[in-house]
């Protein structure tokens, strides 16, 4: 349907407080999301190139830091990495997924 054509049913009461309950709770929850859906505009893209030069760093500096740095502390950025980094960008991962809610135990 063209935006300039009226629409022929038009919604209720009833059905304009969801809608506004849905777009608040986005707000809220989301607002760059939302003002996105909002203007119609899709929210931005992250280059795919930086996923895989992030990557790249990572692998070469994994196998050329036991070739230069002391086993001690070669150990203490594998336990580093182990207790915090991983667990912190899993964290990250799964909330950017939508799959953590930080806000659930606040609501019950």
């Amino acid at each position: 349907m063209h935006p300039a054509t009226p629409d022929p049913t038009p919604l209720t009461g009833e059905e304009q407080a969801v809608l506004a309950t849905i777009s608040d709770h986005e707000h809220r929850t989301d607002a760059r999301f939302a003002e996105a859906l909002a203007g119609g505009v899709p929210p931005a893209r992250r280059h795919p190139w930086r996923s895989t030069a992030l990557a790249l760093t990572g692998v070469t500096a994994v196998a050329v830091a036991p070739l230069v740095l002391p086993s001690a502390y070669v150990l203490a950025v594998a336990a580093v990495a182990l207790l915090v980094v991983v667990p912190t960008g899993l964290v990250v991962w799964a909330m950017r997924q939508g799959r953590v809610d930080p806000d659930a135990d606040r609501s019950a």
